[in-house]
């Protein structure tokens, strides 16, 4: 009986340690570049770049290191994206901070061809032509 107590209060305890250790979001502009050439809202790329963010924001904190790619799969205005948050935050975090560098990127720069969005914890880029970071 001494024995399951201890190992039910060591287990706990370590959950605990490992919940404090893990990192704290911090949503904190490092970077931003824009690409100063604009689309119009009723140019197809429009649909593109709509569904490269949507997708960066709900795939993006499900994929193994958060670490993913995207692309508009259709061919007449291709969108391309990429997401980036750091391991240290956990799934929850990660999404919220997608979704906020997704506003962000919305509100501060609408309609721009490509951008580039730092953050502390997250990274989120979209552009005409196909890239790696």
């Amino acid at each position: 009986m001494a024995f399951v107590r201890r190992f039910a209060l060591t287990l706990l305890g370590l959950l605990l340690v490992f919940n404090f250790v893990q990192g704290a979001l911090d949503k904190t502009l490092v970077n931003k570049i824009c690409n100063g050439n604009v689309y119009g809202s009723s140019d197809p790329y429009a649909n593109g770049v709509s569904y490269v963010l949507e997708d960066l924001v709900t795939v993006m904190a499900n994929h193994p290191g958060y670490d993913y790619y995207t692309q508009f799969p259709y061919v007449e205005a291709t969108a391309y994206g990429h997401a980036l948050c750091s391991t240290l935050l956990s799934f929850t975090d990660c999404g919220t901070c997608a979704s906020f560098a997704k506003s962000q990127i919305l509100s501060n720069r609408p309609n721009s061809i490509g951008v580039q969005m730092q953050l502390q914890d997250h990274r989120m880029s979209y552009e005409n032509y196909p890239f790696s970071e």
